[in-house]
């Protein structure tokens, strides 16, 4: 009697199964970044993290930019853990949701750090399924004397390392001299060492002189015969990019830059002057992420750190990064009336010396427009005996809007042959110096309308689309000729 109620009787739906998740997988066309770390009290890891990086980058993996924001997506990390004697490292390839994808233990001879780089050398192809794994990557590192590779390391990090100065605004350091001097002995016994060559050239445009023309010269020189002995060396193609910076020469320039940031992304000479370029060039929203991770690699950098305040005028900074108290920020509290922040600024930034000397008059004179012709008085004073830079000069007769001040002391540039900070014509306070009538005469000579026309006008033409510059038009490719 009851077969009625079981034909009434239906299942309950089953609940549908779900699949897990696909993971990702790594090949060597994904990008990756390198994690080092060390369980040794104040291990010196720079030079492994510089050898690494150029290992991995050479060896044709997909290496990505510092990382300078931590909302950037998650990508494959190759963890590198040195146990306290350095005797091993620990490989973990880890993945974007980090879980480690594998992971391998690696003896590390102590003996020489070629020995060390050599065995990292064997070990990470295979680990990593690169693309160009047959054998290793020994040759990668350039060199097989323990001793050259000594002197390469010690010497380049002088100026390509984490406390560099950098190369658009070099100080003039005695041991950095020597350092290149050492670098140039090394080459003179290992003449078909790229690497050094490469670095040796940088090493030239890392030194503070007056003679900077025969330093370009030198510069330019070496990273030629370094890409005659192998086209992929980084530091060669950025040194070239510098050398046409300094002639004026944007868009061979750029090129340069690129090509060097290309082959590794984390070329310090090739960040530090595409920054700087594409702010002379009027490009700050461009400019701000190289000059980021300039700032990142190099937080010591002068020039990387002079273009990122100019840059930061107009774009906000990463969240990890915090830009250094600079004359620019001060410049730009000046402008803004704000006289008492750029005066906090300007004790933060400048020596104690150079604040009584030419920092304090500014300030008075901000304060007081009386006092602008002894402001300006001791300004040149202190350009004069080579106390500030041609572009402190000008920064600060820009702080007191005197447009004459600074399109004379340009010109003075411009004829000399020196650099000129293009890049102070383009904040959003110095529309009084766009508006003056040299203005055009200090952009033509330097020669922007050329890059302008290939690569893009500057930013102010969304405000000021009137200004001399702004209606250029991009190049049209030549026609190929007609068949007859």
């Amino acid at each position: 009697m009851s077969w009625p109620l079981l034909r009434s009787y239906s299942p309950e739906p089953t609940e549908p199964e779900i699949s897990p998740p696909v993971r990702e997988e790594f090949h060597a066309s994904k990008p990756l970044r390198l994690e080092l770390n060390s369980t040794a009290a104040n291990a010196d890891l720079a030079w492994l993290r510089y050898e690494l990086n150029h290992l991995l980058a050479r060896g044709k993996m997909r290496m990505t930019s510092v990382s300078i924001d931590p909302t950037e997506p998650k990508v494959f990390t190759l963890r590198v853990s040195m146990n306290e004697d350095g005797q091993q490292a620990t490989l973990a390839l880890v993945a974007p949701d980090d879980i480690v994808d594998r992971q391998i233990a690696l003896p590390l001879p102590t003996e020489s750090r070629l020995a060390t780089m050599s065995a990292f050398a064997a070990a990470l192809p295979s680990f990593l399924n690169a693309a160009h794994a047959t054998g290793d990557w020994k040759s990668l590192l350039g060199t097989e004397n323990p001793k050259a590779y000594d002197t390469f390391i010690n010497t380049t990090l002088e100026w390509s390392g984490p406390v560099s100065s950098g190369f658009t605004q070099p100080a003039v350091e005695p041991r950095r001299a020597r350092s290149v001097e050492r670098l140039e002995s090394l080459i003179r016994d290992h003449p078909r060492f790229a690497r050094a060559w490469g670095s040796l050239a940088t090493g030239y445009l890392s030194l503070g002189s007056e003679d900077e023309t025969s330093l370009s010269q030198l510069a330019e020189s070496s990273a030629e015969h370094a890409l005659t002995l192998d086209e992929g060396i980084a530091d060669a193609h950025a040194a070239l990019g510098l050398v046409h910076l300094r002639r004026n020469e944007w868009v061979a320039a750029r090129e340069r830059l690129q090509r060097a940031l290309t082959l590794d992304a984390q070329t310090a000479a090739a960040l530090e002057g595409l920054a700087c370029l594409l702010v002379d060039a009027g490009r700050y929203k461009e400019a701000a992420p190289f000059g980021a991770q300039a700032v990142a690699l190099q937080p010591q950098n002068n020039g990387a750190n002079e273009c990122f305040a100019y840059a930061l005028t107009t774009t906000e900074a990463p969240p990890t990064i915090q830009a250094v108290p600079s004359t620019v920020q001060a410049l730009e509290a000046l402008l803004a009336g704000e006289n008492q922040a750029a005066r906090e600024i300007l004790r933060a930034s400048v020596s104690s010396q150079d604040f009584s000397r030419w920092a304090d008059p500014l300030l008075h004179a901000a304060e007081n427009r009386r006092r602008i012709p002894q402001a300006l008085q001791a300004v040149t004073l202190a350009a004069s005996e080579q106390q500030i830079d041609p572009a402190t000069e000008i920064l600060c007769g820009a702080a007191l809007k005197q447009p004459d001040f600074v399109f004379n002391r340009m010109s003075r540039l411009q004829r000399q042959g020196g650099r000129l900070p293009l890049r102070v014509l383009w904040m959003p306070q110095t529309g009084f110096l766009r508006q003056h009538s040299r203005f055009e005469e200090i952009v033509s000579g330097a020669g922007l309308p050329a890059f302008w026309q290939e690569r893009g006008t500057p930013d102010v033409c969304a405000a000021e689309p009137g200004l001399y510059g702004c209606k250029l038009r991009p190049a049209v490719p030549a026609q190929p000729a007609e068949r007859r």
